[in-house]
């Protein structure tokens, strides 16, 4: 069987450079760099809602904090999401409470979504402060975001680890949960997020980070 004798420096193709292999011709691998600069680099996203919205004290259906949909044409870039997260704003209620982050991956792909305005930052640092530039995702905040088919109860999955208040009728609770690759809206698809708690009165804003990349889905 063959196996690679030279590797090319991707920054000057021209220039090739050396590589060690162990007794059993496996290939000698360091990190050259912090482990997610290759996709930050790129131009990876983060985006967040900037409308409170009131935590479910059940599991929804059609209800969200936020959704985000891919709206490439089949074929295209799919949305890799790298993480989730939200914010507490406000809590009304004078007991403590536990909270977690939920999400629902569609299954099918959607004609359509109500959008409302995106404008997402790139990790990078060289992102658009006027618009939806160089991204195919759109965004809707609260309400009944998603469809009847992505929707259902039972596709409402936990996402990250729940949080307890010490505090109470404060904000400041924070979660975040590292997806890294685990899930993937693919062209046409929706992603709903909410937070499921012991009570409505807490609000919360919510984000993802995603990159995008054309991928063979199986």
């Amino acid at each position: 069987m063959e196996q690679a004798t030279e590797l090319i420096n991707r920054e000057e193709p021209s220039q090739s450079i050396g590589a060690e292999g162990s007794p059993a011709g496996d290939t000698l691998v360091a990190a050259g760099d912090a482990k997610y600069t290759d996709i930050t680099r790129a131009g990876s996203f983060i985006y967040r809602n900037t409308t409170a919205v009131a935590a479910v004290t059940g599991l929804p259906s059609t209800a969200t904090n936020t959704a985000f949909r891919n709206t490439a044409e089949d074929g295209g870039v799919s949305v890799i999401v790298d993480a989730i997260f939200a914010l507490q704003i406000g809590n009304g209620a004078a007991a403590f409470g536990q909270w977690g982050m939920i999400y629902v991956l569609g299954q099918t792909r959607v004609a359509s979504q109500a959008v409302d305005v995106l404008i997402p930052r790139k990790t990078n640092g060289i992102g658009s402060t006027t618009g939806q530039v160089g991204t195919v995702v759109t965004q809707s905040i609260g309400g009944t975001a998603l469809d009847a088919v992505t929707g259902v109860a039972i596709g409402w999955m936990p996402i990250g680890s729940s949080v307890e208040t010490v505090v109470a009728s404060l904000p400041g609770t924070q979660m975040w949960a590292e997806v890294d690759g685990r899930i993937i809206v693919p062209p046409g698809h929706i992603i709903g997020l909410h937070v499921l708690a012991s009570q409505t009165t807490p609000t919360f804003i919510m984000g993802m980070m995603w990159h995008e990349k054309v991928i063979k889905l199986g």
